[in-house]
Formats: C-alpha cells, structure tokens, sequence
C-alpha cells in the first residue's frame, strides 16, 4: 500500500508491505522493518526494539511521545491493482473505503461469505450517527481490514470483495 502522509505540517511519502516476519515500512526511500499489533485502543507498531501504542482520534494521532496532526491522501492499495492471470477474467478486487473517519462500532462481513450489493458490510460511528457501509456489487468477502473499535479515516480500505 502506498499513501501520502503529512505529520504535523511535514508531508511524507510511504509505502507499507505485509511479509512473512512483520511488516516493511518506507517513508520518502528510508526502509524499516517492524511489526504491528492490534490493542484495545489502537495499534502497537514496533520499529527496532521498542513498542509504541499509536491511536487515531479523527484527524489526530496520539502516540507515547504526544499527539499529532494528521493527514493521509493519494491511497493505493497494490492488491487492487495487480491482477492475477490465473484468477478469472470476470472477477476483481474491489476494495471498500470509509466514507469518513469514525469508529468501527460493528462488523457485518466475514471472510469468505458472498455478499449482495446493498447488503451491510460494517457500520461506523461518525458525529454521533451510525452510517452503514453496504457492499456497491455483489461478490465475495476477501479482506475484512477493521474490527469492532477500530477509528479509521476517510478513504482507508475497510474490507475488499471480489466482484463478479
């Protein structure tokens, strides 16, 4: 996944891949090698020796050394894109983004169920309102990307379907 980052005023470049010992982090050509866990109130990231909790408040992000200002644009996700020749012509991943930040209040997708176009994905919390995501096609879960109490931002991919 790649995306454009700006911290407190300064604007980043970043590319995240999941491998097999954790994650490889590169912001603006720097290459780290971590790994991330999910907590109660967040994520831990771990980059060297060290675990720091990370939680996301709207467009803020507190972490062990303060809070920041955040902003994350220009989302591509390498899954979307890479196309698979051995997958059928007619399918495609469709990946599902968060209309606007919230909070995750309840899952409805799960791996590997087929879904309708209307049917309910997720719900999150925005200002006081619940607004379901609903699946745009019918197709199969493939990524459910959030849980219950996650927050998430605008335009971050909350689950992937394989459209037919």
């Amino acid at each position: 996944m790649r995306f454009r980052l700006v911290v407190d005023g300064e604007p980043r470049r970043v590319e995240v891949e999941q491998g097999p010992e954790g994650i490889v982090i590169r912001v603006d050509g720097a290459e780290y090698r971590g790994k991330v866990r999910r907590v109660d109130s967040g994520i831990e990231v771990r980059l060297g020796p060290k675990w720091r909790r990370v939680g996301l408040v709207g467009r803020t992000a507190v972490t062990d050394d303060g809070t920041h200002e955040i902003e994350i644009s220009e989302i591509e996700d390498e899954a979307s894109h890479s196309g698979s020749k051995a997958r059928s012509r007619s399918a495609r991943a469709l990946p599902i983004h968060a209309p606007m930040p919230g909070r995750v209040v309840r899952v409805e997708a799960r791996v590997g169920i087929q879904v309708k176009r209307g049917d309910t994905l997720l719900v999150l919390e925005a200002m006081k309102m619940q607004n379901e995501i609903p699946a745009p096609h019918d197709g199969i879960v493939k990524q459910v990307r959030v849980v219950e109490g996650d927050s998430v931002i605008v335009d971050q991919i909350v689950a992937v379907l394989e459209a037919h």
